[in-house]
Formats: structure tokens, C-alpha cells, sequence
């Protein structure tokens, strides 16, 4: 029935449906929130591997009301980014709650709290927060009724690994291959350890100090033409954190052509002989080998490099009289891509199974 313009602490002050002093009223509430004694006591710890977040906690309930099923009281763990999404400069990245099945004021509980992330750019600027909140009633008309948030803590991340995911993309014709660096912060003190499930992703370095950082790349010649992945697992000294980084290599095949795909020959005794050029052409950085399938092929090169023509002849001594087929392949230096030319040759070596000059007699 209303839009409420201003809420805080789970909806312990709101204001529904505010003027133009909805500014104030708001301030005057996170005023009020600030002044307020905390109604629960909260330690935790967080960890988060991959893309999932564990927060660990412990709830101290300092309130009169006893917090249970019966008032949905929860435990939350949120976690959102420093990014600027739509109007605000902080990102949801995932929620989720543990139920507090009963806990009588004064009483202690331990809760586990699991948030998977969604949409994370870069891990390094996650915030993880816990917050204690049950429901109470307002005596509004509502059936849902409005939550009093007892206490809310920022937990900080004692071991951080960023970023979350990396891609890379590699051709067949590339030389250098593309980095990605790898940032590791948390307590001073503490150090690390790196390793990956891959052999085709190197890693710079495999231990260190934090704050640190390692750099990957990858090799070449152990990719397949296609997309695969490794993981990165990076953990703490003592054993008490581990952050799983996806690495996504993606391996293309380069521009490789040859041009022309057929050359033809027509010639016999006497006649010059022919010659054309083939030219090898794609992305800068690769190189050829050129093969032909018949001993009467002449090249006048077997490999060279991308944008540069071999000429290709034949030897009139290896021909058979009439019409003859080759093929000349042509692959990448890497090996992983060929084209065909195909060598047509018509050999007019019979001119005199066709003419033939025989004595006239004329008799008187």
C-alpha cells in the first residue's frame, strides 16, 4: 500500500511514504541506529574459495526477546563489491541466512552461514558483512510484519586472492604469449603457497610472503585448438584459508591460406617449362613447410615464412606422356592447420603417335 522511502535495521525505523523531508527523517535514523547499544554480540571469521563464501560465527543474544523459529530470527551473511552497478557504487554479490533456532537472552550460539557470489569483477573489492535481526511487532496492517536488526559487523577477509578468474586468449601464430598477475594480501606475516592442476599454465613463482604476487602464463605447445581450463589453488601458510582461481584458455587457429588451390600445365619437348607461384598467407608470425606427393614436383623452397611465394616447377624427365595429377601440401610451421595445391600437368610428348609421313608412289 506504501513505498517505504527510508529503512534501517531491518525495518526497526522506518518511514513509509515520506515527503520531501524523507532526507532528514533518514538521517535522524542512522543517528538513532548509531546511538543504539548493540542487541547482539557478534565474532566471525570468513573464507571464501572460489565462489563460494563460508562465514563461521558466533551470536551473543543480548536482548530481552529470545531469538527463535517462532520470530524468524536469522543469522545473514552478505557479500557486495565496491562497484558502480546502476545508482549505487555497491554490488550484491550473494546473501544467505542460517535460522536461529533458540537462543534465550544471554545465550550463546555458533552458525555457519554458505553464500554463493555471482557477478564478482574483482575479488580484492568484496566486503563480507554479518547481521542478527528477528521479527517483531510494529503494529502495522501487514502480514509480513518489520524485522529489528539486532547487530551488524564487517568481517574482514584475513587472506585475499584476486582476481577470481582468469581468461586468456591464444592463436596458433602467436609468439608471446599473454600474463595475468596474481595478488595476494591479508595479514603481515603470513605467507603462501600456489599450485595448478594444468601442466599447459606456468606459474612465476610457488611461495612467497604476503603481501605478494605471482604471474601466469601459458605453454604453447602443450594446448590443444579448442578451450581448456586449469585451477589455481592459492593457500595460506598455516592452512587455514584456500582461494580456487578457474583459468580459461582459449586456442584459436590463425588466418592460414594458400592461394592459388590448382595450377595447370601445358607443354612438350621444346617448350619452356612452366613455372607459377604459390603464396602462403594468414597472420604474421607463422611459417610453412610444402610437401608435394610426386617426385616430378620442383619447388624452389620447402618452408619459409607467412606472405612469402615459393615457386613451383616440374621436371620434364620424370613425366609420363599426357595428363598428370600431384598435390602439394602446405602446413603451418605449428603443424596445425594445411591447405592443398593441386598440380594438373598435360605432357605432349606424342606428337608423332599423331603424324605420321609415309612415301607417295604415283603410277603413270
Amino acid at each position: 500500500m506504501y513505498v517505504p522511502d527510508a529503512m534501517v535495521d531491518s525495518g526497526r525505523l522506518l518511514e513509509l511514504g515520506a515527503d520531501g523531508t524523507t532526507l532528514g527523517i533518514y538521517r535522524g535514523m542512522i543517528n538513532d541506529s548509531q546511538a543504539r547499544a548493540p542487541q547482539a554480540g557478534i565474532t566471525a571469521s570468513v573464507v571464501r574459495v572460489g565462489n563460494t563464501v563460508t562465514f563461521t560465527t558466533t551470536v551473543k543474544n543480548n536482548s530481552p526477546v529470545t531469538l527463535s523459529t517462532a520470530n524468524n530470527a536469522a543469522v545473514h551473511g552478505i557479500v557486495y563489491e565496491d562497484y558502480r552497478q546502476s545508482k549505487s557504487n555497491f554490488a550484491g554479490r550473494g546473501s544467505a541466512r542460517t535460522v536461529i533456532s533458540s537462543l534465550a537472552p544471554g545465550a550463546t550460539g555458533n552458525y555457519t552461514i554458505n553464500v554463493s557470489l555471482t557477478g564478482v569483477v574483482n575479488a580484492a573489492n568484496l566486503n563480507y558483512i554479518v547481521v542478527v535481526d528477528y521479527r517483531t511487532a510494529t503494529g502495522l496492517n501487514v502480514d509480513a510484519g518489520v524485522y529489528d536488526q539486532l547487530n551488524a559487523i564487517r568481517v574482514e577477509m584475513p587472506f585475499v586472492v584476486s582476481p577470481g578468474s582468469i581468461d586468456l586468449n591464444v592463436k596458433t601464430a602467436d609468439v608471446t604469449m599473454p600474463t595475468a598477475q596474481v595478488d595476494i594480501t591479508g595479514i603481515a606475516g603470513q605467507t603462501w603457497t600456489a599450485s595448478v592442476d594444468q601442466e599447459f599454465v606456468n606459474l612465476s613463482q610457488t611461495s612467497g610472503n604476503v603481501p605478494g604476487s605471482f604471474t601466469i602464463t601459458v605453454d604453447k605447445s602443450k594446448l590443444s585448438v579448442g578451450t581448456q581450463s586449469a585451477l589455481i589453488t592459492v593457500n595460506d601458510g598455516a592452512g587455514l584459508y584456500e582461494s580456487i582461481i578457474p583459468v580459461t584458455v582459449n586456442f584459436t587457429l590463425s588466418k592460414f591460406e594458400v592461394i592459388p588451390s590448382s595450377i595447370t600445365f601445358n607443354f612438350g619437348p621444346g617448350d619452356p617449362t612452366p613455372t607459377a607461384a604459390v603464396l602462403p598467407r594468414g597472420d604474421a608470425g607463422q611459417t610453412w613447410v610444402a610437401t608435394p606427393d610426386k617426385d616430378w614436383v620442383v619447388l624452389s623452397a620447402t618452408t619459409g615464412n607467412i606472405g612469402k611465394s615459393f615457386i613451383v616447377s616440374v621436371n620434364p624427365a620424370k613425366l609420363s606422356p599426357g595428363y598428370q595429377e600431384s598435390i602439394i601440401t602446405i602446413s603451418d610451421g605449428g603443424g596445425y592447420q594445411s591447405k592443398q595445391v593441386k598440380v594438373k600437368v598435360t605432357y605432349n610428348d606424342v606428337a608423332a603417335d599423331f603424324f605420321q609421313f609415309l612415301p607417295v608412289t604415283v603410277k603413270p
